[in-house]
């Protein structure tokens, strides 16, 4: 007897049952963009039927897996607004289980003992690609009696378990992204589901997993596309009902190759939040990776969780964009009141910034910040001024003909109308660019007259600290 003997495409889900999704990461790195897609499109299936999310931890990789990273990934789900319900299921806590489990597709002649040894399948593999074949295993063992195998493990000879897949198998199902699906048997491979050690590969593990926990509807990157029919088969071969399968299209990055989770990588949502986007402006970017929502973004969670249908994601490959993330960031804080602003930016600030103007800067610059990190820089700039400011020659000597014509002037903004006037148009933008670049350390901001309005006495102090003049 061997697997897949039977159309699956009517196996699924019914509308009686709970929606119940989860996200397995592998705690191997911090999570990127494009697993953090995953997390948030499971959570939102879920939350619109009043189902459950779980999280499940897939770390029987023991030389890959780091416990830093296991929290971290907790706290990255948590920062987005990802809540999973219940403790979080650890892989390696369920060995025995999935040895029991692929010992019983055993005994149901599912699956089959295969003792070839690493040498003789990597010289197979290398005479399939010779031969312009897929590299799939040769079935050698497939056929042994149970007597030749008994006597084989008897001997302690090293064996794994391989999934008996029947070559005349069709294998269908209808993704919700990718449309229906169809697989025929002898396209497919005999797998291994368990290793010469006991510990379970990624197919054996998740379908149990899975299957125990009465998962509804398995969504994962489209990568996992051709492990789907073998999923499939090890969810009727363990009897379980078998799950919607849906497959979303991957993240590329905008130079072109495939977002991958990586530590140290710019797209995770550890160095996101360490950059200073607000969460919802991270979801936002996330669930419209692909999906055109009723309205630009910023969309609230009530919006997203309301108009979001996982049916409408494109069927491609979705390319990042950094400047949209700063966009609905910028919106986001924009539309933040002053107490909510302050509470945000506040882990931004250094611990002994001067407060007490501290309301006015952020008031006066969170129009031009698209970040958190880029509204605190401002602030200090206008709390502090530049520790230091490398002048161009020409730009010392506008300040200084600016310093003079202060001393004729009564304001700062008559001796700036003045030398304005005097260099005309072009010399007009070189002077303003040259007075911020002294009084804030860099040569933009808010317009001059804004800036001199909350500066006050302030300028004339850090002018001096510049030009190097006695009183103006």
């Amino acid at each position: 007897m061997s697997l897949g003997e039977r159309d699956t495409s009517s196996r699924g889900t019914s509308l009686e049952v709970t929606v119940k999704t989860r996200f397995a990461p592998s705690p191997t790195g911090y999570l990127h963009l494009g697993n953090a897609r995953i997390a948030l499109i499971n959570y939102i299936v879920a939350a619109q039927e009043g189902g459950s999310f779980l999280l499940r931890i897939e770390d029987t990789d023991v030389k890959r897996s780091d416990p830093a990273f296991v929290q971290g990934i907790m706290e990255d789900l948590t920062w987005l607004g990802v809540v999973w319900e219940g403790e979080p299921v650890f892989q390696s806590t369920r060995l025995s289980l999935y040895k029991e489990k692929a010992f019983n597709l055993w005994s149901k002649g599912l699956a089959y003992p295969c003792f070839c040894t690493p040498h003789e399948l990597e010289a197979h593999r290398q005479e399939c690609l010779k031969r312009g074949r897929p590299p799939r295993y040769s079935g050698k063992c497939r056929g042994l009696s149970m007597s030749e195998v008994q006597a084989r493990i008897a001997e302690g000879e090293p064996y794994v378990l391989r999934l008996k897949v029947s070559p005349s198998a069709i294998v269908e199902w209808k993704d919700p992204i990718k449309g229906r699906k169809r697989f025929r048997g002898k396209d497919l491979d005999d797998i291994i589901l368990l290793r010469c050690d006991g510990t379970p590969t990624y197919h054996l593990a998740m379908v149990v997993d899975d299957g125990e926990a009465g998962i509804t509807h398995v969504i994962r990157g489209e990568d996992h596309l051709s492990n789907t029919p073998y999923h499939i088969l090890l969810f009727e071969g363990l009897d379980y009902p078998v799950p919607i399968f849906a497959h979303v299209p991957l993240v590329y990055l905008p130079e072109g190759h495939i977002m991958e989770k990586r530590e140290g990588s710019s797209w995770t949502l550890r160095s996101l939040r360490d950059k200073g986007y607000l969460p919802l402006a991270v979801v936002n970017l996330l669930v419209t990776l692909g999906w055109n929502p009723p309205h630009s973004p910023p969309l609230s969670w009530s919006e997203i969780l309301e108009s979001f249908h996982i049916n409408e994601l494109s069927s491609s490959p979705v390319t990042f964009s950094p400047s949209t993330l700063a966009s609905i960031n910028k919106k986001l804080l924009a539309a933040l009141t002053v107490e909510e602003l302050l509470e945000a930016l506040r882990p931004y600030l250094p611990s002994d910034l001067p407060t007490e103007r501290l309301e006015e800067a952020v008031v006066l610059m969170r129009g031009d910040s698209s970040t958190l990190v880029e509204l605190a820089l401002w602030v200090e700039r206008l709390l502090r001024g530049p520790h230091h400011v490398d002048l161009t020659p020409e730009e010392k000597r506008i300040l200084e003909e600016l310093a003079s014509l202060r001393r004729e002037h009564s304001t700062w903004d008559a001796a700036l109308e003045k030398l304005g006037s005097e260099l005309g148009r072009r010399g007009r933008g070189m002077l303003y660019q040259t007075f911020r670049k002294a009084l804030l350390g860099v040569p933009y901001g808010p317009p001059i007259n804004e800036l001199l309005d909350f500066l006050k006495d302030e300028v004339e102090s850090r002018m001096r600290s510049i030009v190097g003049f006695g009183n103006f």
